[in-house]
């Protein structure tokens, strides 16, 4: 009956289930851990800062062509009416 037990799946996912937790808590508490997270984040705000700048001047450079093409096409419409 003990074998039963011990050999059960249920309690096999159950031991797991608590190494897990035992393990996940120490790997929490550790220094390296709260280190790496840090550098992680770190490295993610400086991407999504780098990205926002290089949308944006994308977006400059693409105002300043539509306003050039606009502004040669008036020119062009100007001199056909002349």
């Amino acid at each position: 009956m003990l074998k039963d037990v011990l050999t059960s799946e249920k309690f096999l996912c159950f031991v797991g289930g608590i190494a897990a937790a035992v393990v996940g808590t120490q790997v929490l508490k550790c220094n390296k851990t709260r280190e790496l997270c840090v550098q992680g984040l770190a490295k993610g705000m400086k991407f999504k800062h780098d990205t926002q700048t290089a949308i944006q001047n994308l977006k400059e450079d693409a105002q300043d062509i539509y306003y050039d093409a606009m502004t040669e096409a008036d020119v062009i419409e100007s001199a056909e009416e002349e």
